[in-house]
């Protein structure tokens, strides 16, 4: 029954990415979960339920990797840098609930999802901030640095490829091919490796 569930979220996700929430319907996802449309009903009673358990599920999984932060050795560049990771490898894995969140926001549909985005960023835009001026009260990272641009600047960058990859200037290694693969995944996460060390670094 746990696999049931899981494979509908993971089917409306992608459907709803592609065709929209009001474009995805019931029907749909349970055809092409190959489940009934009262299993979905029975499971999550209405899609708007359905969006939330699966925004719900992010966050979770985002707290998750808050939590996963805490128990790190590393410290000062290195903590931010891994923490970079693996808030990029959790986005990367939930690219289509980005770009649901991402339509949701930009055309002030549902407010609940706009809030729970916001939630979500919070999250990781804050524990940056935070370990930031603590580095700049130790003396590790530059007194004047403005770590509210810093920040915003690098997530935005981060959000801007999981949301629309093909469409950015970077030029496909070959032609034809997609951005979205692990070599341009690869020169964006040293890039900004190197944006962090250039701006908090005296």
């Amino acid at each position: 029954m746990k696999n049931n569930r899981e494979h509908v979220l993971k089917v409306a996700t992608k459907l709803i990415s592609q065709r929209g929430f009001d474009g995805a319907s019931t029907r749909e996802i349970a055809q092409t979960a190959k489940v009934s449309q009262g299993m979905i009903n029975y499971y999550f009673g209405s899609k708007e339920a359905l969006l939330k358990e699966i925004i719900t599920d992010f966050s979770s999984q985002i707290q998750n990797v808050v939590e996963s932060l805490k128990n790190s050795e590393n410290e000062g560049l290195e903590f931010l840098k891994l923490a970079l990771r693996k808030f990029f490898k959790v986005s990367l894995m939930n690219r289509d609930l980005a770009r649901i969140m991402n339509v949701e926001e930009m055309m002030e549909l549902r407010a609940e999802v706009i809030t729970k985005n916001d939630e979500v960023a919070n999250i990781v835009s804050n524990l940056f901030l935070d370990k930031i001026v603590e580095g700049k009260k130790q003396g590790i990272y530059n007194a004047d640095v403005d770590e509210e641009l810093v920040v915003s600047f690098l997530v935005n960058a981060l959000n801007d490829y999981i949301i629309r990859s093909e469409r950015i200037i970077i030029k496909p290694t070959v032609e034809g091919v997609s951005n979205y693969n692990e070599h341009t995944q690869k020169r964006i996460l040293e890039f900004c490796d190197e944006y962090l060390e250039k701006m908090l670094m005296p």
